[in-house]
């Protein structure tokens, strides 16, 4: 609500800003005439175009605006934050939906684990990287584990 209240106010003063340089562009003029010593005659045209290149400038100001006020709505669409404030990170597990989205269970890939008693693998093909983090105590095969799936998978190749 405060961004709309600010946005209205920020056209308001455009605007207002517009109608007062539309206004003053012949004592601009006079100005300009007096410094340099130079008869500039403001025509019809003249003043009319002057006017259209204010209104444009003014126009593309308010999109910029725009822009910026409706930029994140458009880069985080998708994305859940917690509302905590960040401070040690926004990352939190994948529900079901996501699982299916990204993982395979049919599919060749680097097995992750298990869901429901069917391995859950990162597929080959993912446009996603490969890199994974493996957690656990020590002496729970850790390494073993990784080293065995990419060992057969690097057989079968």
């Amino acid at each position: 609500m405060i961004k709309k209240i600010c946005f209205c106010i920020l056209l308001f003063f455009c605007f207002i800003l517009n109608i007062i340089l539309d206004f003053n562009i012949k004592n601009y003029f006079e100005i300009l005439n007096n410094c340099f010593n130079v008869n500039v005659i403001v025509s019809n045209k003249l003043y009319c175009v002057i006017c259209i290149i204010i209104a444009f400038i003014s126009i593309l100001i308010i999109l910029d605006t725009l822009l910026v006020l409706f930029k994140n709505k458009i880069e985080n669409k998708g994305i859940k934050f917690k509302f905590e404030d960040g401070t040690h990170g926004t990352a939190s597990w994948m529900n079901k939906k996501e699982m299916t989205e990204v993982l395979s269970f049919e599919k060749s890939g680097i097995i992750l684990g298990k869901c429901n008693n069917k391995l859950v693998k990162l597929p080959f093909d993912s446009h996603f990287n490969k890199n994974i983090c493996v957690f656990g105590s020590s002496g729970s095969m850790k390494t073993i584990r990784i080293f065995t799936n990419q060992f057969i998978r690097t057989l079968k190749i």
